[in-house]
């Protein structure tokens, strides 16, 4: 019998490897960044074309290499950084394992141009598929060009596994912003189809922070800062108003190392936890400074995750020194003398037309006699139960909390509800509220349980979708539009989206520089903080468009419903509650949220006896 055990191809090899470290363009945008940034860079350029499918181009200014060294490089585990074993408890670099640059010839067309000052000419590296084509010398600037196109043209399969442009650049862009964040000292530029992006200078920490999400978070921020002789931390909170329902804009760095640590996040949620309403997550950009050789990097490939040699002292540390922080700064007005008064922009456009407001009203509008209206204004409901209180808590607490899986069409779930839905349009006569949440009716002779927020989410989720599709939201134009600004991939989706927010009665105006003018809202929609409620909404569509890939009207309709839930107006009379019912019970799937969640329970009361 002959041997079965072979030898793999060192191309194999490679595209093997390339799969562990290049995921997605934005793999390799992080791969590269850092290598520029090993280099000694201090203007770094970042091109890309197609969300990286086309072109992902580093430029820097940095050291440069030899003839040799430019070919070398492209050797898997050849490196510049370690020499040893021992190496690797004195990293002090973002890169290290040689893997990179081998993992990405591998999978794409490489050109390499690199010179050094002290050389007379450069060197140019030709790679198909990590077949070196030419090597030859060159006439190029001091430091290192490296262009990847055609990314995964050899790996279809992979290939084919990527997402959008919009999900894929919102990834490169991430990567991007982890870099330049904590390198304040160096100057980074983003183009994007040939668009400026970003444009970061050198400056601060705070400077670098406002460059790239937006002079809005000058008054977000408060800082933060401890040195003892075994840690260090620096950085800025956000206070406690800045928080946000998605776990967004928290951002840290060990040893200049974007790391993901879950016992470290939870020290800064924890020392939040007080000060911050329920199912909210504060901001926070820290630097966290250890000594090398109690932090091990070498864990996964991506070297985010990383293991430390005592967590609990660096929790405790972290925590401490968030909780002071909070208690010091978080609610005194403090001077700031390192904004820089250059990143200010005009709220309105110089050459752009002066608008005149107008307002629009339907005269003929009706609350209790039309299902038209996709803005529900409620607030939490008053609590209005008369009995003497029984207790509430441990009877809801044996509802069973069940998820519903809602990935077959929604079409074809209907069925299971529609002649029940029907039937229970009858109005009831009387209701209890109990914990200014839970509605309690009696329906076909069966006594109901009703999450109003969830049934509120649902009810105001189909008016959307019905809005998008030929119902138009009537708009009220603002007497002074507010300006929100947004950063590069934020600013293309919205750009993207503006015209079915119109629908919803958004009138969001581009201004340029992702700057947009809020010029119009839903006309039965008090103003509100637009910055905030567009961010959040942004952070929804982009979390749904990845996790689920729905429908863009479907998921637009389930990201703004998701935040308008608990704006609901008190159930104050009987009317109010039969009119609340008959929205619930005229939508498709009155029973679950769009994302599934239970919103009734029929409750067996002689069951309970």
């Amino acid at each position: 019998m002959e041997d079965i055990i072979r030898l793999l191809p060192e191309a194999v090899a490679n595209q093997i490897a390339a799969g562990e470290v290049v995921q997605r363009p934005a793999s390799a945008v992080k791969e590269l960044l850092e290598n520029a940034v090993d280099a000694g860079g201090k203007n770094i350029q970042l091109v890309v074309k197609d969300a990286g499918r086309t072109l992902i181009q580093v430029i820097d200014d940095g050291k440069g290499m030899s003839f040799n060294d430019a070919r070398l490089c492209f050797e898997r585990h050849a490196t510049s950084k370690i020499r040893s074993a021992e190496d690797l408890f004195s990293i002090h670099t973002k890169g290290f394992r040689g893997e990179a640059l081998a993992s990405i010839a591998a999978i794409a067309h490489v050109e390499l141009k690199t010179k050094r000052a002290e050389d007379e000419t450069g060197t140019v590296v030709l790679i198909e598929g990590g077949e070196v084509k030419e090597q030859s010398p060159t006439t190029t600037a001091n430091g290192t060009s490296i262009s990847v196109c055609n990314l995964f043209f050899n790996v279809p399969a992979r290939r084919n596994f990527l997402k959008s442009d919009n999900t894929e650049f919102g990834c490169i862009e991430e990567e991007f912003i982890r870099v330049a964040l904590i390198h304040p000292d160096i100057a980074f530029t983003l183009y994007h189809n040939g668009k400026l992006t970003y444009q970061l200078k050198e400056g601060n920490f705070k400077q670098r922070i406002i460059g790239i999400f937006g002079s809005h978070f000058n008054d977000r921020i408060f800082p933060i800062e401890q040195e003892t002789n075994y840690i260090k931390i620096t950085g800025f909170l956000g206070k406690p108003e800045s928080a946000k329902k998605k776990r967004a804009e928290q951002y840290m760095f060990i040893n200049h190392r974007f790391i993901k640590n879950s016992s470290l996040h939870f020290a800064i949620e924890s020392a939040y936890e007080q000060v911050l309403p329920d199912g909210t997550h504060p901001l926070y950009f820290l630097s966290i400074e250890l000594d090398p050789a109690t932090v091990d990097v070498n864990v996964s490939p991506t070297k985010v995750d990383i293991k430390l040699q005592d967590d609990r002292v660096v929790y405790g540390f972290l925590f401490a020194a968030v909780k002071k922080a909070i208690g010091e700064f978080s609610l005194i007005p403090q001077l700031d003398f390192d904004y820089d008064t250059d990143l200010d922009l005009n709220n309105v456009p110089q050459n752009g037309p002066i608008r005149v407001p107008q307002v629009s009203l339907s005269p003929g509008y009706n609350p209790f006699n039309s299902f038209s209206n996709p803005r529900s204004t409620y607030q939490q409901p008053s609590h209005h139960s008369t009995s003497a209180n029984p207790d509430w808590d441990s009877f809801l607490k044996g509802i069973k909390e069940t998820e519903v899986t809602v990935a077959q069409p929604e079409e074809q779930k209907v069925m299971q509800f529609e002649d029940s839905a029907q039937d229970m349009l009858a109005e009831v006569t009387s209701y209890i509220v109990v914990q200014k949440r839970y509605l309690f009716v009696s329906l076909q002779d069966k006594m109901h349980v009703i999450d109003i927020v969830r049934a509120n989410e649902r009810i105001i989720y189909e008016n959307y979708l019905q809005a998008l599709k030929d119902q138009p939201v009537t708009v009220q134009q603002s007497l002074f539009p507010e300006t929100v600004v947004l950063s590069g991939a934020r600013a293309e989706l919205l750009t993207e989206i503006r015209g079915d927010l119109l629908k919803l009665g958004y009138d969001i105006e581009p201004m340029g520089g992702g700057n947009f003018a809020v010029n119009g809202t839903p006309h039965d929609e008090e103003a509100g903080d637009m910055q905030t409620m567009v961010e959040n909404l942004l952070d929804e569509y982009q979390s749904h468009l990845i996790s689920h890939r729905a429908e863009r009207d479907k998921n637009l309709a389930l990201s703004l419903a998701h935040q308008k839930k608990a704006v609901m107006k008190p159930l104050s009379n009987l009317q109010e509650v039969n009119h609340f019912l008959q929205q619930l019970f005229a939508c498709l799937l009155p029973s679950i949220t769009p994302s599934g969640k239970k919103v009734f329970e029929v409750v067996d009361v002689e069951k309970m006896f």
